[in-house]
């Protein structure tokens, strides 16, 4: 499988800033998830389309930042989104104001005008394989 490139990635400030969620929110974030967001904290991917198990190309946005200071940030979203429904981590959005969400270990797509969530994949790296240009 060919290496998946991302753009406009922030360098975290702080280092431990994952760890530092967790245990705020006391959620663990899967291991893979975490490796991509030290490397590729706030980026966008360059293959960017994925379907779920009911629509067709879905674009992933970007992932969000573990930096508070940046505008779409994990901090900002993670208490909207838990407010629907406390079983979501956000970690990425689409240009339409959804959320690309960890429900337990697998990766769905929040739609928050309806609230609907859309089975996306078993396991984030799943997902990042199955993104399409």
């Amino acid at each position: 499988m060919e290496r998946l490139t991302w753009k406009y990635v922030k360098e975290l400030k702080n280092k431990y800033a994952i760890e530092d969620f967790e245990k705020a929110y006391d959620i663990v974030l899967p291991l893979d998830l975490k490796q991509c967001i030290k490397e590729n904290n706030g980026g966008r991917p360059g293959k960017k389309l994925f379907d779920t198990d009911k629509t067709k190309e879905r674009v992933f946005k970007t992932l969000l930042s573990f930096n508070e200071s940046d505008i779409e940030n994990i901090y900002t979203f993670f208490p909207i989104i838990q407010a629907e429904s406390s079983s979501l981590v956000p970690f990425a959005s689409d240009p339409s104001g959804n959320f690309i969400c960890v429900k337990d270990t697998r990766i769905v797509l929040f739609l928050h005008e309806t609230g609907a969530i859309e089975h996306i994949a078993e396991s984030f790296t799943e997902l990042l394989s199955r993104l399409y240009e």
